[in-house]
C-alpha cells in the first residue's frame, strides 16, 4: 500500500492527469514536461534527505510523507501554475521518502518470510488504479483525478499508519548448526553474524550507472506514453492504455523476482532493460493501436521489477545503498524530460527514441554488471 500511494498514485497520477490536462488545453506539451521535471526534482531532493538522514527511516517521517504527499494532490486542483510547481516539488520530496523507507526495510527483511515481488506489486495496483480513474472520469473536469488520487492516499495513510520501516542491520544474527528446521539457520542464544559479502568496487558504480541512467530513459515513455496515445486516438483511451501498464505490472515483480532467484539479480535487471528499449522503439518504428498497447505492455512489465530488481542488490555491500541509487536515479528522472523538452512541441516519436538510446545505455552498463559479478573474487574488497 505505501509503494502503490508513494510511486503508483503519488507519483505516477500525473501521466494520465497530463493526458486530460492536456485535452482540455489546462496545459501544454512544454509546460507538461517542466511539471513533470519539477516531481522529479522534489524526489532527488528527497532521497538527498533520506541520504544523509538514516534517522529518519522511522514511522514518523514515513506517516508525515503520506500526509503530504495527500496534500500535493488538493493542491494540484488549483488552477494556479505555480502552485502545481510547488505541489509535484513536494509529491517529490514525500514519494522519495515513502519509497526509499519501504524499499530499504524490504531489502534487508528477506530472511523473514517478505517477499519483494508482492510487495512492489502495489505499485503496479497504484498505477492501474490511476490509469482506471483517468478512463471512467475523461470527460469530467481535470481536478477529478487528482481528487481520486487524494482519496486514495487517505486511504493509504489509514492503511499504513502503523508501518514501522526501520530497514533490519545488514548484520544477521543465525545460528551456526543449521540441522534443525530442515536445514535452515535458526536464531539462537549463541548467533553467528553473517555480513553481506562486498563485491568488486567496479560492479557498485556499474550499476549506479545503469540506475542513473535509466531514470532518464524510462520516465521519458513513462510520462508522454498515454498523452501521445490521447493525441493519436482521443477519447481517454490514453488512459486506458495506462491500465494496461499497471495490470501487468502487477504480476511482473513476482516473475522477475523468481528469474532473479533462478539466475541473479544483475541478469534480471539486465533483462527488464532490454525490454525497456524495446518498448520505446514500438511507437516510433511501428506505431499504431497495437503497437503503442504493446509498449505500454512492456513498460509495465518492466520499469518496477527494474526498481525492484536495482534497489534490492544489497550483495554489494554499500550502505545506504538504496538511498544513493534512488539519489541517482532521481537525477537521471530529473534531467529525462528537460532532454526532450526541446522536441515534444512537436511530437513524442524523436522523444521516445531518445529514451531508447538512452535505455540502450543503462542496458551496457547493467550487462557489465553481470560479467563483473560473475568474475572470480579476490579477497573482500569493498
Amino acid at each position: 500500500m505505501a509503494l502503490a500511494a508513494a510511486l503508483g498514485v503519488g507519483r505516477f497520477v500525473y501521466t494520465p492527469a497530463l493526458g486530460s490536462m492536456t485535452a482540455q488545453d489546462a496545459i501544454g506539451p512544454e509546460t507538461g514536461a517542466l511539471l513533470a521535471s519539477a516531481n522529479f526534482l522534489g524526489y532527488l531532493t528527497g532521497s538527498l534527505i533520506m541520504m544523509v538522514g538514516n534517522r529518519l527511516q522511522r514511522p514518523w517521517p514515513f506517516r508525515t510523507a503520506v500526509l503530504l504527499l495527500a496534500l500535493s494532490m488538493v493542491l494540484m486542483t488549483l488552477p494556479a501554475t505555480p502552485v502545481w510547481f510547488f505541489a509535484r516539488i513536494l509529491a517529490g520530496i514525500a514519494s522519495a521518502i515513502i519509497f526509499i523507507s519501504a524499499a530499504q526495510a524490504v531489502a534487508t527483511r528477506r530472511d523473514e518470510g517478505i517477499d519483494p515481488g508482492v510487495v512492489y506489486a502495489g505499485l503496479g495496483a497504484g498505477l492501474a488504479y490511476t490509469g482506471f480513474v483517468g478512463g471512467f472520469v475523461h470527460d469530467l473536469a481535470w481536478q477529478t483525478q487528482w481528487w481520486m488520487a487524494f482519496a486514495f492516499l487517505v486511504l493509504a495513510l489509514i492503511v499504513t499508519w502503523r508501518v514501522n520501516p526501520e530497514p533490519r542491520s545488514p548484520l544477521r544474527a543465525v545460528s551456526v548448526d543449521a540441522s534443525e528446521n530442515d536445514g535452515k539457520p535458526q536464531a539462537d542464544a549463541h548467533p553467528a553474524p553473517v555480513p553481506i559479502v562486498p563485491r568488486p568496487r567496479a560492479s557498485w558504480w556499474l550499476l549506479l550507472s545503469s540506475y542513473g541512467i535509466v531514470g532518464a530513459g524510462y520516465i521519458i515513455l513513462g510520462t508522454f506514453l498515454v498523452v501521445q496515445a490521447e493525441e493519436e486516438i482521443g477519447g481517454g483511451i490514453g488512459s486506458w492504455f495506462w491500465v494496461v501498464t499497471g495490470l501487468v505490472a502487477m504480476p511482473s515483480t513476482v516473475i522477475w523476482r523468481t528469474f532473479a532467484d533462478r539466475t541473479s539479480p544483475a541478469l534480471a535487471y539486465t533483462g527488464t532493460l532490454l525490454l525497456q528499449v524495446v518498448a520505446g522503439l514500438l511507437p516510433v518504428l511501428i506505431g499504431g493501436i497495437v503497437a503503442t498497447a504493446l509498449s505500454a505492455a512492456l513498460y509495465g512489465f518492466t520499469f518496477i521489477p527494474a526498481v525492484m530488481l536495482a534497489t534490492s542488490m544489497i550483495q554489494l555491500g554499500v550502505k545506504g545503498a538504496t538511498a544513493k541509487l534512488t539519489v541517482w536515479n532521481g537525477a537521471g528522472q530529473l534531467i529525462g524530460p528537460l532532454l526532450v523538452l526541446p522536441i515534444v512541441g512537436s511530437g513524442y516519436s524523436d522523444a521516445f527514441l531518445v529514451s531508447a538510446g538512452l535505455n540502450t545505455i543503462s542496458m551496457l552498463c547493467a550487462f557489465a554488471l553481470v560479467l563483473t559479478l560473475r568474475l572470480p573474487r579476490r579477497g573482500a574488497r569493498a
